[in-house]
């Protein structure tokens, strides 16, 4: 465990120079994927017996194999690409956990403002691991009687897009950083449904929030912050929202007899990003009750995620 850092920047450099792509179903010998990732002989040999320790490669003699899982998984070639989850960990994650012991003792996120780069590959990262639960939400919550959709902290559009794909009635407003949105615009501008998405740029704890909204959408943003911030967007929420109008909350429910691996190692990364958590459903409850919302319903989505359902407290069901 202590050395695990060593396993982690192996593998981040191996993804970052493209080894797992590197090594062909028939296997590689150390020379060939160094002059086919554009490193030194050795450093392929290092790099390759490092991995080899943690299965993810296999070693024959002088033939180095991607292991089932590697390919399927990191080698480009397989049913889902996992590195850009990798690029996150490697450039905006790990200096953020060089600073646990801080972290863990005041509480205060560490993360600081981000490059381009860095928030492409963050919100790829968050895009990836979110894509099941974006699907469920689709699916599981009857948009039908809703005519315009706000999606709060929408990243690059993960969640809208099925929904938008799904609901050919609806319109939506993507709300998120200036940053992100001008990431999300370059990735949305194509998509089929660009002329019923309007993307805005603002601070949601600041700013003034779109109006005309009959549904709007937390989704994966909850955990960012402490239950301070948290109560006060729910404020903010309510007060902008139509009497008839709907809250959707989306999370890593955290169960308490039992969590789920995602909201154990959720826990930490969101600490370190910003002083978050994993929080279980009955503290939404709480936050709800104490901004004026009323729970009406509690869905099951991809593990760990559930759907929260709320509406303005007094309002008909």
């Amino acid at each position: 465990m202590a050395s695990g850092f060593m396993t982690a920047k192996a593998l981040f450099v191996a993804a970052e120079v493209g080894l797992f792509a590197a090594v062909p179903p028939g296997g590689a010998t150390a020379s060939s994927i160094a002059e086919r990732c554009g490193i030194p002989a050795r450093s392929a040999r290092a790099l390759a017996d490092l991995l080899v320790a943690t299965g993810l490669l296999e070693h024959d003699g002088e033939c180095y194999r991607n292991a089932a899982d590697t390919e399927a998984f990191l080698a480009g070639r397989g049913p889902l690409d996992m590195r850009p989850m990798l690029t996150y960990w490697d450039t905006v994650s790990y200096s953020a956990w060089a600073r646990a012991s801080t972290v863990f003792r005041t509480r205060q996120g560490v993360r600081g403002d981000l490059t381009e780069a860095q928030v492409q590959a963050y919100e790829s990262s968050v895009a990836l691991v979110t894509a099941e639960t974006a699907v469920d939400l689709a699916e599981a919550y009857d948009f039908g009687p809703h005519r315009r959709v706000l999606d709060i902290g929408g990243g690059i559009g993960t969640f809208v897009k099925p929904i938008l794909g799904a609901h050919p009635q609806l319109t939506a407003t993507l709300l998120d950083l200036p940053e992100v949105v001008t990431v999300a615009r370059e990735q949305l501008a194509a998509d089929a449904f660009a002329d019923r998405l309007d993307l805005v740029g603002a601070d949601v704890f600041v700013d003034a929030l779109p109006a005309g909204h009959d549904v709007l959408i937390v989704a994966n943003f909850l955990h960012l912050f402490s239950p301070e911030r948290n109560t006060e967007l729910l404020t903010r929420l309510r007060d902008a929202v139509a009497p008839e109008g709907r809250l959707l909350l989306v999370d890593w429910w955290r169960d308490p007899s039992a969590p789920h691996p995602a909201t154990r190692l959720g826990g930490g990364e969101f600490l370190m990003i910003s002083g978050g958590d994993t929080y279980e459903a009955g503290e939404a409850a709480q936050w709800l009750d104490a901004t004026g919302w009323r729970q009406v319903a509690h869905l099951p989505l991809a593990a760990p995620a559930g759907l929260i359902v709320a509406e303005p407290a007094g309002a008909r069901t």
